[in-house]
């Protein structure tokens, strides 16, 4: 399997049986509407239009459809107005927006309707990328970087057994005890990320720390939703992480890393849920929207919220996970030979109340 770098996922083998599901494709680009209905015709019923209006004519008369995949621009109205008058008439369908445009120029409307999947066409379509969010979206099974790349081969180490260097296509897993484990393996993760495919140790670094420092400070609470690992200063919106942490069984978390041709794959797993998608589009909108009296991002000097941000300009794929109150794995994906440009938003969560 050979991989674009400035189009990941993309190459696949379409294997496998026809899907129950079938899904609404809005696109009025003749040669984008073909590749995706190409693309998923061996696993879906895939009904395409060309306008908005033609789509809510065909949501109304046929409440068999499972899904609706929209580009943004469309000749009478954009895909997020589309959105929201398709929730009028199906409340609870699942909605795959797709667009050639900076997805943070949209990111008031983003948050404000809650939309959680947007894919960007970023040099050929990903169309792997869409599948997978189809898939996600109508069996609710959410979890695994291995859906990404399934030819992965997963080893367990510890650190002692911390391998030497890297190898191609394997994914290490540990599980994270202590403060001084988590500060340990970020230092030998990032040094063996620079040395094997030159990445930048500083921005490394920095997603590791932003995904663990979730994990191990925001996710643990009490009984009384007091944060276990952190205090809360009186005087300051500030908190302040205890020192030489020993993490409490149920709060211990899953680091997972490796190598795989062009990419560097990074994932976080933590058994609480507390994370959830209404926080992390709020940080986002906080940290794209420009304070009028300052000139700044309005999040600027948030107690927290600023690496969500971060994690999404540095790498070129970042997916959240969330099974609420159970589960949170974070997915973060780099690409050592190309950057991508416009980046996706891709928030799954499953309420379990």
């Amino acid at each position: 399997m050979t991989r674009s770098p400035s189009a990941p996922f993309l190459d696949f083998d379409q294997e496998g049986k026809k899907t129950t599901g079938k899904i609404l494709l809005v696109e009025d680009v003749e040669s984008i509407q073909l590749a995706i209905r190409d693309f998923l015709f061996s696993r879906y019923e895939v009904q395409s239009v060309t306008t908005a209006e033609h789509a809510l004519m065909t949501l109304a008369m046929a409440p068999d459809i499972d899904l609706l995949i929209t580009d943004i621009k469309l000749p009478e109205m954009n895909g997020f107005e589309l959105g929201r008058l398709a929730r009028k008439l199906r409340p609870n369908i699942p909605i795959i927006i797709i667009t050639s445009y900076d997805v943070n120029e949209f990111i008031d409307i983003i948050k404000e309707h809650g939309f959680s999947q947007i894919i960007t066409k970023h040099g050929r379509m990903s169309l792997k990328e869409i599948e997978i969010t189809i898939e996600k979206m109508l069996s609710g099974d959410i979890f695994g970087v291995k859906k990404y790349f399934p030819e992965l081969r997963e080893t367990e180490i510890t650190l002692a057994t911390f391998p030497r260097t890297f190898a191609n296509g394997v994914l290490y897993t540990t599980k994270i005890k202590s403060l001084h484990e988590r500060g340990e393996l970020t230092d030998r993760i990032a040094a063996h990320f620079k040395s094997q495919k030159r990445a930048p140790e500083s921005t490394i670094k920095l997603v590791l720390d932003e995904i663990t420092s979730n994990a191990m400070f925001r996710a643990p609470v009490t009984d009384g939703g007091e944060f276990k690992y952190q205090t809360k200063n009186s005087h300051h919106d500030i908190l302040h992480t205890h020192q030489n942490i020993v993490l409490d069984e149920e709060d211990r978390f899953t680091l997972q890393f490796g190598i795989l041709d062009d990419w560097i794959i990074m994932v976080c797993i933590d058994p609480h849920g507390r994370l959830t998608k209404k926080e992390i589009l709020y940080r986002l909108h906080r940290h794209l929207t420009i304070d009028a009296n300052t000139g700044l991002p309005a999040g600027l000097h948030d107690s927290h919220g600023r690496g969500i941000f971060l994690l999404r300009e540095q790498l070129s794929s970042l997916v959240f996970n969330i099974s609420r109150e159970r589960k949170t794995e974070v997915i973060c994906l780099y690409n050592s030979t190309s950057a991508q440009a416009y980046k996706n938003i891709s928030v799954y969560e499953i309420d379990n109340a």
